[in-house]
């Protein structure tokens, strides 16, 4: 049937709703990946003021914890917390096929409604599984030119999919599930021009709130309309960008693989803008490969996407939120030190004079030569000028910890450690990680209090390298 007439709102709630609770393993793995990235990732951002100040707003007690505080609060506001504790750092993964981060909108979301009815991390890996192809599916719909318009799809498309989430886990039947996405679309906000703000964390938070508050309204009754997707004046007429939303992704849901298990989720090696990480992985390959330190560099050029672009907004940033939306900044710290870690985005690190200096050395340019799809990722193209005159140049299409690209069991280990080490009391640390490994039975509120601390707020330090004098080799 033509797109224009694909009932999509209806569609996506029945099989949601309906659809058994019959996962394969491989899918399994990857929902248990998800969720242990995405409460590192809140760990790692419960100190971080933005999360304190969101904390202090919440002036509601209540049974579900946030992480980062030994009060609790209820279960909208616990998902507000969390999810802007996991997008704080840049460091929660990207699901580049629903054009957003969602393990950071939805799991907060699933993890505050399961606390609520003292539910298992079964009933969540079942709710995650069916919530990112709700998120995939509406993001192949609205494709790039959603992002291109300047929505964050990680508030605008994350609601949507964390209401669904959240109705799955409530148990919804297809007309009350039908009704929760709908009451999400009515929530779905988020412009781009908050990056490098307080805000974009936030965008997360708010989108895991309103999950829950559009799941929980339905059930109570409230109703919406029922082509709140693909109305005249519904999502798709509204947040597309220069091309009209797709409804043919949501009309095939169902048919074929899940979409985290065709196209999978993208875990972040590096805490700052997806945007450059496949420029870094060529950089630091480049420098492996050819042995030149920062001194050798006379230039480097990327080319990038077109949304990419948009959301690398600060050639120049002046704080720590915009340089995670950098390239000069980024390329300059990989220059400089060889990688990007979490103790690269302080105030201190910021303002270092000698990545500064290193930082007009860098070009961000647009790949005008193929446009990039939901469906099928822009390679990145790096190019470095040395000073004795060669010209080296290296493509990468997908970064490290992509799903073609994948972590080893050893990255994905040291990444968990670096988020959670030092922060979360060391007593905790080891029932967490058995938790997560062995999620079967777990009840989500025995886990939840393992992440029940009084985080230390500051503006990064707690993540601190030492950092020695003098030029740094990029080896």
């Amino acid at each position: 049937m033509p797109s224009s007439s694909v009932p999509a709102t209806h569609v996506l709630a029945h099989w949601a709703a309906t659809v058994p609770n019959h996962w394969g393993e491989s899918t399994l793995r990857t929902a248990e990946h998800s969720l242990e990235d995405t409460i590192a990732a809140m760990v790692a951002g419960a100190g971080d003021p933005v999360c304190a100040s969101v904390r202090a707003g919440l002036r509601v007690a209540g049974p579900v914890p946030v992480v980062g505080s030994s009060t609790g609060t209820c279960a909208a506001f616990s998902a507000l917390a969390n999810g802007t504790a996991a997008h704080a750092r840049e460091l929660d993964e990207m699901f580049f096929v629903a054009g957003g981060h969602f393990g950071c909108a939805v799991i907060p979301a699933i993890l505050a409604q399961a606390h609520e009815m003292d539910a298992t991390l079964d009933a969540v890996l079942d709710a995650l599984i069916v919530g990112s192809e709700v998120m995939a599916r509406v993001g192949m719909a609205m494709d790039r030119s959603h992002a291109e318009k300047g929505w964050h799809g990680t508030q605008t498309i994350g609601v949507i999919a964390a209401a669904v989430a959240c109705g799955r886990l409530l148990g919804l039947d297809a007309a009350r599930m039908t009704h929760a996405l709908s009451l999400a679309v009515s929530m779905a906000a988020g412009p781009k021009v908050q990056f490098g703000t307080d805000t974009k964390p936030v965008h997360a938070g708010l989108a895991a709130q309103g999950g829950v508050l559009a799941a929980s309204l339905a059930a109570s009754g409230v109703t919406g309309s029922e082509k709140a997707l693909e109305g005249p004046h519904g999502f798709g007429a509204l947040y597309a960008g220069g091309s009209a939303a797709d409804w043919q992704s949501v009309a095939a849901v169902g048919d074929g693989p899940l979409a985290i298990d065709s196209h999978g989720l993208a875990f972040k090696l590096y805490p700052n803008c997806a945007s450059t990480h496949r420029c870094l992985d060529a950089l630091q390959a480049l420098a492996t490969e050819n042995r030149f330190g920062m001194e050798d560099v006379e230039r480097v050029e990327t080319w990038v996407g077109r949304v990419n672009l948009v959301n690398l907004k600060y050639p120049e940033p002046r704080n720590p939120r915009e340089a995670m939306f950098s390239m000069p900044y980024a390329v300059a710290t990989m220059l400089r030190y060889g990688t990007v870690t979490l103790a690269d985005f302080t105030p201190q690190a910021v303002h270092d004079a000698m990545t500064r200096r290193l930082m007009p050395r860098v070009e961000l340019r647009l790949n005008s030569t193929r446009t990039e799809t939901a469906t099928q990722l822009l390679a990145h193209t790096t190019a470095v000028t040395l000073k004795d005159g060669r010209r080296l140049e290296r493509v990468v299409q997908h970064a490290k910890g992509s799903f073609l690209n994948p972590f080893s069991a050893l990255e994905r280990q040291v990444k968990f450690e670096q988020c959670t080490t030092g922060i979360l009391p060391e007593e905790r640390l080891a029932p967490l990680r058995d938790s997560l490994a062995r999620p079967q039975g777990v009840k989500v509120r025995q886990l939840m209090a393992l992440l029940q601390f009084e985080a230390e707020v500051d503006d990064g330090t707690r993540f601190g390298r030492p950092r020695r004098g003098g030029p740094q080799p990029l080896l």
